[in-house]
């Protein structure tokens, strides 16, 4: 074995995401040289990765020099549509560089030609990205400059000098794939493209957080972040910079501390570099027998002087930001932009050169940097959320008692309670494998005597067990809206549910991620409370002037109550033919008021009404049992061609779909009208498939919920487990 050198007077950013990932495999790909992704059976991604990169650049250089792509972008931004801009660009490229590219490999390496496929695939997941990109974009540049103004960088490098906490400084370098340009946000963003899935995505946010705050130090603004994974299933990952800044001062000072620690370690000393503490990669590791031979029992076992326990992640990091194809980069366009300006002068960032960009500058509190230092956080035994109960506490006692009699050790942590169920929070012993205990669920269902099963996922340092609530409680819609609230804001909220805090968690119709909804639930699921409580939030905050509501119900038997309503945008339609007839209106009004906002100079609905004594109302659109008109192909076909209008369009305009159904099936929510609705609420659903249709990315667990309101949520955010509110006839009467 060779002797390890001394710490590298630099440290790349690559290698801070493996420190996360694994200490271990980080420093034999140091010392030793070898692989270092984790890449698992599975993934499609394997040996691609430098073949994509250079077509992501070529791609990319041809659409700032293509004169048929400019063309392209002429129209107004209201005319244009991103999907067909999309096609229309995908078609081009393909011309361009993916063709000549096959023709090559072809006649140079043909054994290589059906890698190409997998790298045309995930190509065309960023160049939908991209049209969405570019439409938004074009709302504020000319024709001749949106592309430029877009896409500023390719391969930029980045580096920059950290004070650590002990005193001594770091010098951290790296290389990110992209920089463009956000003007609906005044916000830069760096995103790196992935061949592969995440396999720790604590890992790829330190990555990212280090590119954005590295480029911040040059350019002296905030800067987003954003991860695109193309295979084998497309899924974006989205920072904003609060969260970034967040995560690298609770994460990084401390995380190159312990990295020069590792790298200095040399054979037979005590303390090597520590194992990963997501024993799962292991199973996926590229050095794996390298690391067994390596790290012997022995050295590990040496007696030494105590050792500083391993720096964990604070638990108090706010979620991940994710989403799919249909979210955009900007976190949130309700917002009007009222904000300095900063003209970012003669700077050239790579080979491209950013000038008279507005750029949102930090606000005074946050103009200073913050030093480079980190508190640890206490270690908390009980997670966040309602206390946990006597019955409840029993609950999760039996819990521990089932896997110790299949052998499985684990400690208790503490249960947090929503209204339906307990979040239970075990921590197993140490050399007791996560994926043993998930291979439990089965008996856990039987010794529990659970209707459903459990609800099982690895956390950052415990699993996570949910488990029906021995005393179920209801989340009345009175209990969190109060008489008097303040009325029609600028805000369009509307509540989706409570979280384990208590907390209502509501979803803005004017951000681009829950702009539109699919909901769907089974019989029994708590569907037709939910829409009714989603109805209901509007009602209480908005006059009728401000706000109207389309409700289709075939059945006629969810909203009898809003049959007088005055904030009906028409009588509740409840035939296929009025059902046509409604969405050509609300396609119809949508026309009609960009061309209002075109001679206004305006950009959106808000921006408008700030300028008119007589507001234009935004109008919410309720289709119940979609499903039920997708029977006649014809009556599907006109349905699926206004929604797709609708879903790309109609946010800006102040138009709103929800789309709810009992039955989501592929040929029902067909992936047109999915790309088109980018909040989910899924409810109980009858079948784990239909669950991946609502939440997508084979997200399963939807088929397990309780019902009776119980569901997932995503908008933007990482998954969440909500309990719906329930609003009774009372309420209703006494809202309307």
């Amino acid at each position: 074995m060779s002797t390890p050198s001394s710490p590298p007077t630099s440290l790349s950013v690559t290698k801070v995401r493996l420190a996360f990932e694994c200490p271990r495999l980080m420093y034999l790909g140091h010392h030793e040289g070898g692989m270092t992704m984790f890449r698992a059976a599975n993934s499609n991604g394997g040996g691609v990765g430098l073949a994509f990169h250079k077509l992501c650049d070529d791609c990319v250089d041809c659409i700032g020099s293509d004169q048929a792509i400019a063309q392209l972008l002429t129209p107004p931004a209201t005319q244009l549509d991103p999907e067909t801009l999309s096609q229309q660009i995908q078609q081009h490229l393909y011309r361009a560089v993916f063709f000549p590219l096959v023709q090559k490999t072809v006649s140079e390496t043909p054994q290589k030609v059906p890698a190409l496929n997998q790298l045309w695939e995930g190509i065309t997941g960023l160049i939908r990205r991209w049209a969405e990109l570019l439409v938004r974009n074009r709302k504020f540049c000319e024709p001749k400059d949106v592309i430029r103004k877009t896409f500023l960088a390719q391969e930029l490098s980045v580096k920059h000098t950290f004070d650590l906490p002990n005193g001594d400084r770091q010098l951290v370098r790296g290389r990110f794939d992209s920089l463009v340009y956000d003007f609906a946000q005044q916000r830069l963003c760096v995103v790196e493209y992935k061949t592969y899935q995440a396999t720790d995505p604590a890992a790829q946010l330190a990555q990212v957080a280090l590119y954005s705050y590295m480029l911040k130090q040059k350019l002296k603004v905030n800067i987003n972040s954003a991860v695109y994974s193309v295979l084998p299933d497309w899924n974006g990952v989205e920072y904003p910079w609060d969260l970034l800044e967040d995560t690298l001062h609770k994460l990084i000072p401390h995380k190159l501390i312990q990295m020069k620690s590792w790298l200095a370690w040399q054979q037979p000393n005590p303390n090597p570099p520590p194992m990963t503490a997501h024993l799962e990669l292991c199973n996926i590791c590229p050095q794996k027998n390298k690391c067994q031979t390596y790290f012997e029992t022995d050295a590990i076992a040496a007696p030494s002087e105590p050792q500083a326990p391993d720096l964990m992640p604070p638990d108090n990091i706010p979620p991940l930001v994710t989403g799919a194809v249909a979210e955009s980069f900007a976190l949130d366009y309700s917002k009007p932009i009222q904000v300095e300006t900063l003209q970012v002068e003669s700077l050239r960032v790579g080979t491209v050169q950013v000038e008279s960009l507005p750029i949102e500058k930090p606000k005074a509190q946050q103009s200073r940097a913050k030093p480079l230092t980190a508190t640890p956080s206490p270690v908390r035994s009980v997670s966040t959320g309602g206390a946990a109960s006597e019955a409840s506490d029993n609950v999760a006692r039996q819990l521990v008692e089932v896997l110790q009699a299949f052998n499985v050790g684990v400690d208790y942590l503490g249960s947090a309670l929503g209204p339906a169920f307990m979040h239970v929070k075990l921590m197993p012993h140490l050399g007791v494998r996560v994926n043993t205990i998930l291979k439990f669920e089965d008996d856990i269902r039987v010794h529990l005597g659970l209707e459903n099963p459990p609800l099982m996922s690895p956390q950052a340092g415990f699993i996570s067990v949910d488990l029906p609530r021995p005393d179920r409680q209801t989340a009345f819609f009175r209990d969190y809206f109060a008489k008097g609230s303040e009325k029609n804001t600028a805000a369009a909220k509307v509540a989706i549910g409570v979280d384990l805090d208590g907390k209502l968690i509501e979803a803005d119709l004017s951000d681009s991620n829950t702009c539109h909804f699919l909901v769907g639930g089974t019989t029994g699921s708590g569907k037709s409370e939910f829409l009714r409580s989603l109805l209901l939030s509007l009602i209480v905050r908005h006059d009728p002037t401000h706000f109207k509501v389309a409700l289709v119900d075939p059945k006629r038997v969810t909203f009898p109550e809003f049959e007088t309503m005055d904030w009906l945008y028409e009588p509740i339609v409840k035939t296929s033919e009025d059902a046509i007839a409604l969405m050509e209106r609300l396609v119809a009004e949508m026309e009609d008021r960009y061309q209002r906002f075109e001679r206004s100079r305006c950009n959106d609905l808000s921006t408008y009404n700030q300028k008119q004594s007589q507001p234009i109302p935004r109008i919410l659109c309720i289709f119940d049992e979609y499903a039920d008109f997708m029977a006649e192909k014809e009556t599907a076909k006109i349905l699926e061609q206004s929604i797709k209008r609708l879903g790309a369009m109609a946010r800006a305009a102040g138009i709103h779909l929800i789309i709810a159904t009992q039955r989501p099936e592929a040929k029902v929510v067909t992936p047109l009208i999915r790309s088109n609705l980018p909040g989910r609420v899924a409810l109980r659903t009858a079948t784990a498939a239909d669950s991946s249709i609502i939440l997508g990315s084979k997200q399963e667990a939807a088929a397990n919920l309780l019902g009776k309101g119980d569901l997932f949520y995503s908008g933007g955010r990482s998954l969440q487990r909500l309990q719906s509110l329930y609003a009774e006839g009372s309420t209703i009467a006494k809202s309307i």
